[in-house]
């Protein structure tokens, strides 16, 4: 992405995470303007017209934006929402970024229109012909600056009347947009239009029925699910997690939220039982198993090469009324197995006050890297670069996380001059993202690699830390806060650049940071709603038919 490409998105996503919509909405319709191609943008900005009610200038918006990326569930999803939305009586914008469908859709946003009416045109005509005619013009224009004021839009309406009454269409234009820029000024100053004007469209999801959340081992919680049974408490859903269900002893439940659960193979009996009342399923994924290598760390547990984990993996997908994935090329594979896969990223709670805590000051700059036994081959990929970088600058530090293999690598570098921290529990890792300065993800060409969600750039980007990593899909998407080396011999000046240029790494982490607030739970919270409502409604629908009679 261009540098100005990104520093105008990061401004557009400061005005919306502090409600200035008017602001927000004039950033991000210049940058589509600008970059008619920009995904991201179009669907920003497709739901800016969705939440004025607009839909079919939504829907239009929307299908660009999947010609772009034809896979992506979210925009399939909104455009669904948008046909929802769609009234027959109402017109589509044929240039959605021009100033007076902006100013449209900012008056629909918040509700206010600078209506002029006849009798202010009357008061304007008057008023003007008043000072032509005067002899002193200027004294009476400076007698009467607060009622042209008020009447400067009735005055602009009756030039532009004129203008067309000449035959002069281009002026009567010019100032149609003169008269609508006003008005969007107007609006702007106002301090109640802010982005909750928009949410009002958007009502927080609800779902009143009960959840359960089936899990392979309560003791061994994965940090999505926890984050995830947090929130839908704190949204006021009843939910219960329990490691098995039994047909006539357990209360029914409306949906079932299940994670990994080939995992423990005795669950299928669980989910079988839930199937056959027609409680809706909804499986969650935390990775792409069909790629998984051998050699990942979790394979003996969690890969398919045992025939039980692989029957209750096919299983439990053919039995789900949805599936959640963390990433769009993990989704697009699962294509042939289920058509109803839907992807939720990870997120990160401001509950945990170590996402927020400043780091410590210290003398090094550390360069960080975290990964399994499995991903060290990803590390060789860049390990000569690493040590000349540590032996350029005599102020670096190599900082290695949860793996003694890698740290071993290093062992040809002084003492002073690496670190090893140990792995800790998930809600203990912002703290080790705090030792660092610059975090290090790169990684190999493999099919299960380009499965990988953006998770680590957005837990790094909670904590301000720039990044390099390689050029897979997700990172791509994600984008914010670091850089994309194209090729190999691009790491090495890359790291060296934010060695040296504080400001470029401040930058950048700023950066990462505000993108974070895009995936803190509370926001994630509403997808997983509406997922949930989803599953549940489709199971109403489906209870209610009635076969006839034969």
């Amino acid at each position: 992405m261009q540098p100005e490409l990104k520093v105008r998105k990061i401004l557009g996503k400061t005005y919306l995470n502090e409600n200035r919509l008017t602001d927000a909405l004039d950033v991000f319709s210049r940058i589509l303007a600008d970059y008619p191609d920009d995904l991201e943008t179009l669907h920003i900005l497709g739901n800016f017209y969705l939440a004025s009610g607009d839909g079919k200038t939504a829907k239009s918006i929307y299908l660009h934006a999947q010609k772009l990326d034809p896979e992506n569930m979210i925009i399939q999803h909104q455009i669904s929402l948008a046909e929802e939305a769609v009234n027959d009586v109402e017109f589509e914008e044929p240039v959605p970024t021009d100033l007076p469908a902006v100013a449209r859709l900012l008056q629909r946003l918040t509700g206010k229109t600078q209506a002029i009416h006849e009798k202010d045109i009357m008061r304007a005509a008057l008023l003007l012909e008043k000072i032509i005619n005067s002899d002193s013009p200027a004294e009476l224009v400076s007698k009467h600056l607060d009622e042209i004021d008020e009447l400067l839009p009735a005055l602009i309406e009756l030039n532009i009347r004129q203008a067309n009454a000449d035959g002069r269409s281009d002026l009567a234009e010019s100032l149609r947009s003169l008269q609508l820029n006003i008005d969007y000024q107007l609006v702007a100053k106002d301090d109640g239009a802010s982005l909750a004007d928009a949410n009002r469209s958007f009502p927080n999801p609800q779902f009143n029925g009960s959840i359960l959340m089936l899990l392979p081992d309560l003791e061994k919680k994965s940090n999505r699910m926890a984050l995830l049974k947090t929130t839908l408490e704190a949204n006021g859903c009843r939910l219960t997690e329990k490691g098995e269900y039994v047909a006539g002893r357990d209360a029914k439940p409306d949906v079932v939220i299940t994670s990994n659960p080939h995992t423990n193979p005795m669950l299928l009996e669980s989910l079988s039982a839930l199937s056959a009342e027609g409680i809706p399923i909804i499986v969650d994924l935390d990775t792409d198993f069909e790629k998984q290598p051998v050699s990942h760390h979790d394979y003996n547990i969690k890969g398919l090469g045992n025939q039980a984990r692989s029957n209750a993996y096919n299983s439990a997908i053919s039995m789900a009324r949805m599936v959640v994935v963390r990433s769009d090329v993990h989704a697009a594979s699962l294509k042939a197995l289920t058509a109803n896969v839907f992807v939720i990223p990870d997120g990160w709670s401001q509950k945990n006050k170590l996402w927020s805590k400043s780091s410590n000051s210290r003398k090094t700059i550390n360069i960080g890297w975290a990964g399994t036994s499995g991903q060290l081959e990803d590390l060789l990929l860049i390990r000569r670069f690493i040590v000349r970088i540590v032996r350029e600058f005599p102020d670096t530090r190599i900082v290695i996380i949860g793996n003694p293999q890698a740290y071993r690598l290093f062992e040809n570098l002084p003492e002073n001059r690496r670190l090893y921290l140990p792995e800790v529990a998930h809600e203990e890792f912002p703290y080790l993202l705090s030792q660092l300065d610059i975090l290090l993800v790169p990684l190999r060409t493999i099919s299960y690699n380009i499965s990988l969600p953006d998770t680590i750039l957005m837990e790094v980007g909670a904590k301000g830390i720039p990044w390099i990593a390689s050029p897979i899909s997700s990172f791509r998407h994600w984008h914010a806060g670091g850089v994309i080396p194209e090729s190999l011999d691009e790491w090495h000046p890359n790291l060296r650049h934010l060695i040296m240029d504080d400001e470029f790494r401040r930058t950048l982490g700023e950066a990462g940071k505000h993108a974070a607030r895009s995936r803190e739970m509370n926001h994630l919270g509403r997808l997983w709603l509406e997922i949930i409502s989803q599953a549940a409604n489709a199971s109403k629908i489906n209870s209610s038919f009635v076969e006839p009679e034969k």
